[in-house]
């Protein structure tokens, strides 16, 4: 399965350059692009590390082989909003409402069945498109993990640092992300 997500979110979704400066301990606007930069790299590895979204009001579209069950392990998924396939003749159809269900949107990857559906389109390797609401705020520990991520790279400008003591702040930041990822366990 094939996942269009959507855009990644921003550091104004979490919380203002101000609050992340004064977690930084910086009193000035000399690098307000650089922190800006660094936060916003740092959300994009917190929501690829989790899958999900950390905002609401986005969508995404699974892109699956054929009508079977699957586990939509991205979101974290709060509907569905259509599904779109590609029948016989390579024409776009909306699958009725009745011919699937899904489980109860949680934390966990949802998973979609399908009941009674027509023949698609052969030699079509994703002919079936389920679209998706998904996104949540960011919790609390996810905040904490971007302030940690934006301080470790802000602090760490090069890739090696030589003549230190290695420090594990990439183990802090899993060990706060570990609740908020959608894995999926089934497939």
């Amino acid at each position: 399965m094939y996942v269009a997500r959507p855009g990644h979110s921003r550091l104004s979704d979490f919380f203002t350059l101000d609050d992340l400066k004064l977690f930084l301990r910086v009193d000035h606007d000399d690098e307000d692009d650089v922190i800006t930069a660094l936060a916003n790299a740092a959300i994009t590895w917190c929501e690829n590390y989790c899958n999900r979204v950390f905002n609401t009001g986005s969508s995404a579209t699974f892109y699956l082989s054929r009508f079977r069950s699957a586990s939509l392990a991205y979101g974290p998924v709060t509907s569905i909003t259509s599904v779109v396939y590609d029948d016989t003749t390579g024409t776009q159809q909306t699958l009725d409402t009745s011919k699937y269900y899904f489980d109860t949107p949680n934390d966990n990857p949802v998973r979609i069945y399908f009941h009674d559906t027509p023949d698609l389109e052969d030699y079509n390797s994703q002919p079936v498109r389920v679209t998706a609401a998904v996104g949540a705020a960011p919790t609390d520990e996810v905040k904490h993990a971007v302030r940690l991520l934006t301080g470790h790279w802000y602090e760490n400008r090069r890739t090696v640092v030589t003549g230190t003591i290695a420090t594990s702040v990439p183990f802090a930041v899993e060990a706060l992300l570990s609740s908020q990822r959608i894995l999926d366990m089934q497939q």
